[in-house]
């Protein structure tokens, strides 16, 4: 798997990763992790990696970008390859899988170079809107053509059929480990650490600290909250991985023009470890997205069996497909979201019956064990299709 981006950084990309991996690797394939060291870590830090998963972080490819004797422009597009080519040569794969756009090439190239099949996942919401998008995605989709994209919700899917035309495509939803994220969980310790005590209510939000989270607005629908119920707290947790650290700066700024430090904390540290204690601390999540890709941070939370309030957006109606599963107000309409949170923050048969309802909900469709069955297949259809096409093959 090559990836630019790993646990312990939170994200959907990231959970899908380590999901992927841990999950094969228990299956009894080998995997092969190649990623980058996190920012803010230094190279040999401890992750905590899963295990029976190898995860190789590359760092040497820094010394190389900054070293003067060398062109900058040919560093960016080679600089990976010997660290990547080196832990090729150890792990010998038969299958290279990539999650994310810009790993395609790389993902690509060592195909090319071992003769073996590149799968692709892409977890990117909006690549349209970046620079020279029409011939990134026309370079990713048509002329790299995987073997096979894994799709995991209908917009990746959509996104592959207009770009990649005949490309090869396999719907898979994004899968929770609904062991892992489960009712029963203690989220005791992450209310003491933040000094929230046991009669608070606690609101629980989670995602990459980006504007297209909602979370500005979330803070402004917590005041009008905490206005009612001085018993409201808010817990934000994310990372400024591929994010914005200006908006974090905003959210803190929000919290304190709002005079709200005393009962809001926000925590950029927060991994993917910690997850599954943070969302077991909440009484409420909220996810007020204004734009998402299939929202996997929903269904953790659905999983944990928390009342969730979310936005009526395209990636997270996609997985609403009962509407007894959680709340949904209009994105960027922050007093319909306090009204939602208001509601719940009265109605705690109402928190515990959403609660319920979502948990069977994930566990029926979006659960990380029907999701790996399905990975597994369709990884073992292109490797078996490759066998089929050599030479001399019975």
């Amino acid at each position: 798997m090559v990836a630019s981006s790993f646990a312990p950084v939170i994200g959907g990309a990231e959970s899908y990763a380590i999901d992927v991996a841990r999950g094969l690797a228990a299956r009894g394939h080998q995997v092969t992790v190649a990623t980058d060291v996190p920012h803010g870590h230094r190279p040999g830090d401890p992750f905590g990696d899963p295990d029976r998963v190898a995860v190789n972080r590359f760092s040497q490819y820094r010394a190389l970008l900054d070293d003067p004797s060398k062109l900058r422009w040919e560093q960016m597009a080679y600089s990976l390859m010997p660290e990547l080519a080196a832990c090729a040569e150890e792990s010998r794969p038969e299958l290279v899988l990539t999650n994310s756009l810009d790993a395609a090439q790389l993902g690509k190239t060592l195909a090319l170079e071992l003769d073996i099949p590149w799968v692709a996942a892409f977890h990117e919401h909006a690549p349209e809107d970046e620079p020279l998008a029409r011939g990134r995605l026309r370079l990713v989709y048509d002329a790299l053509r995987p073997a096979l994209v894994l799709a995991g919700s209908n917009l990746y899917a959509e996104r592959a059929r207009r770009w990649g035309g005949e490309v090869p495509l396999k719907l898979i939803y994004h899968g929770v480990d609904t062991d892992v994220f489960h009712p029963e969980a203690s989220g005791s310790a992450v209310r003491a650490r933040y000094g929230f005590g046991p009669g608070d209510l606690l609101i629980v939000s989670a995602g990459r600290l980006k504007p297209r989270k909602g979370m500005r607005d979330l803070i402004g629908a917590f005041h009008l909250v905490h206005r009612r119920d001085r018993r409201a707290r808010l817990l934000i947790v994310g990372s400024t991985s591929s994010a914005s650290t200006r908006y974090a700066e905003q959210l803190e700024d929000d919290v304190d023009r709002l005079g709200l430090r005393a009962v809001v904390a926000i925590d950029r540290t927060v991994g993917f470890d910690r997850m599954p204690s943070v969302l077991a601390a909440a009484d409420i999540v909220a996810q007020p997205s204004w734009e998402e890709g299939l929202g996997l941070s929903v269904l953790e939370a659905m999983s944990a069996g928390r009342a969730t309030v979310t936005t009526d957006v395209v990636g997270i109606r996609e997985i609403l497909s009962r509407p007894d599963i959680a709340l949904v107000v209009p994105a960027r309409k922050p007093r319909a979201l306090a009204e939602a949170l208001a509601l719940l923050m009265r109605a705690p048969e109402l928190r515990r019956r959403l609660g319920s309802q979502a948990r069977r909900h994930v566990e029926e469709r979006f659960s990380r064990g029907r999701m790996l069955v399905e990975v597994e297949a369709a990884l073992r259809g292109v490797l078996d299709a490759q066998r089929r096409s050599e030479p001399g093959y019975v």
